[in-house]
């Protein structure tokens, strides 16, 4: 009788463990729930904003891209050579502002100068003055002193396009155009312009 009853009691006991168990098993797994979906939450909110962060950096460097190849469309080399520039014949916009690179590729010292066309100054990088002399002029037409006509080597005027450069020199200026038609730039350099070295400003 008594180990009837204490198998009962033990049966009892056993159940009511059980179902506790059970219970803070259920509890355990509803408390670690939420805890995943707030990491899910922080990595999804995370990944958004790296995602914003790497589209506006894209939208920076393509922005600066497009500046960039809007500004080198009105950047215009030439070459200055015995007895000639390239390109000769150069076309421009009327009130648009235009950097003009001059390479002097020759052996010896070469200008271009544009006397009749009004244009606006707005940058002027240093340049060399005209030599004394120049050896190769010196053998072939006698000259002593190398020098553009005016007063080069007091300054440049603001309205009109005059750079020089030695051999190997690189020099620029940036204008605006404030007229259309063709004008002719040369250099002054005695003897270069009737030997041929003279081209074309066209504005449009």
């Amino acid at each position: 009788m008594i180990s009837r009853k204490l198998m009962v009691l033990l049966s009892i006991i056993c159940t009511v463990v059980l179902l506790a168990g059970c219970s803070s098993s259920g509890e355990a797994k509803e408390n670690s729930q939420p805890e995943e979906s707030t990491e899910e939450t922080q990595q999804g909110d995370s990944t958004d904003s790296t995602k914003e962060e790497t589209t506006e950096e894209d939208t920076i460097i393509e922005a600066e891209e497009n500046s960039d190849s809007e500004v080198s469309t009105n950047v215009i080399d030439v070459s200055a050579f015995e007895m000639g520039y390239d390109p000769s014949e150069i076309t421009l916009q009327k009130g648009e502002e235009y950097e003009l690179i001059l390479n002097n590729d020759g052996e010896v010292f070469h200008d271009l100068t544009q006397k009749e066309m009004d244009v606006e100054i707005t940058y002027m990088g240093e340049m060399a003055d005209h030599p004394e002399s120049v050896s190769l002029l010196d053998k072939v037409l006698g000259v002593k002193k190398v020098h553009a006509s005016g007063d080069h080597d007091g300054g440049h005027d603001a309205t009109n396009i005059h750079m020089n450069a030695k051999s190997g020199q690189t020099v620029k200026i940036k204008f605006i155009p404030q007229e259309t038609g063709e004008f002719e730039f040369f250099c002054t350099v005695p003897g270069h312009k009737e030997a041929g070295m003279v081209g074309t400003f066209i504005v449009e």
